[in-house]
């Protein structure tokens, strides 16, 4: 894919709205749509489901696109498919039921996180949550699951070694085709809406790949508030993304 190849296209769309263009246009992009589709794969829906769903958020951000606002369309269109493939794994979630002795399971599994939290100064791996809890690691696996399937909301919260939240779930991996595009328009997004302070932390935990407490070093603060900054950025810009905005 050649997005300025694809400039003056969505430049004459946004003007003619001719289906031939838009149907250029969808067929171009195709690609990008179904490789944010692939972000959310292991929840419980089948791949041909959600790359449905972004496809048609990708008709929607065609639609909606205004070249004339001086954004990049990929910048505009992968926040606004993932947000549409969020919206419907949460509307598939909504209807399941947990039985209560596994909600019970999932607020132990939550309170254990936070209090190895407070004592480590970082989050524990999957096999310490599963010691502390007393269960097998395929039992945890189990829970980790059922929690994915019915909390969206903390389907980027992954269990890690030092509390990592995973920006990759933002970028997501991308056909190659799309890999450096994508990652670089969405790098500029994402740096555009963190102040500096923020846009260092960024830059120190996933352009150079420092851990926590290194970063921690670095920006001259406790690993713990390197971990909650971490975390609110992260929260806010879900929140930005699923808005579209």
């Amino acid at each position: 894919m050649n997005d300025e190849r694809l400039v003056p296209l969505l430049e004459r769309y946004a003007v003619t709205r001719s289906p031939a263009l838009r149907d250029e246009l969808v067929e171009s992009y195709l690609p990008l749509a179904r490789a944010v589709a692939r972000r959310f794969e292991g929840r419980g829906v089948e791949r041909e489901d959600l790359q449905q769903v972004a496809s048609i958020a990708l008709m929607k951000a065609i639609e909606r696109f205004e070249p004339s606002r001086g954004f990049r369309f990929v910048t505009y269109a992968i926040p606004t498919i993932a947000g549409d493939v969020r919206n419907y794994l949460r509307d598939k979630a909504s209807g399941m039921r947990v039985p209560r002795d596994a909600r019970q399971k999932l607020y132990r599994m939550q309170q254990i996180r936070e209090q190895f939290e407070l004592e480590h100064l970082r989050e524990p791996s999957a096999r310490e949550l599963a010691e502390a809890m007393q269960i097998t690691p395929d039992e945890l696996l189990m829970l980790l699951d059922m929690r994915n399937q019915t909390d969206v909301a903390s389907l980027d919260a992954p269990v890690g070694e030092e509390g990592d939240a995973d920006l990759s779930a933002m970028l997501g991996t991308e056909d190659a085709g799309f890999e450096r595009v994508e990652q670089a328009q969405w790098m500029s997004w994402i740096m555009s809406k963190v102040d500096d302070k923020e846009r260092q932390l960024l830059t120190l935990r996933y352009r150079d790949r420092l851990g926590q407490r290194e970063t921690a070093k670095r920006l001259g603060v406790s690993q713990m508030q390197v971990s909650r900054m971490e975390r609110r950025v992260l929260a806010r810009l879900r929140a930005i993304e699923e808005s579209g905005a």
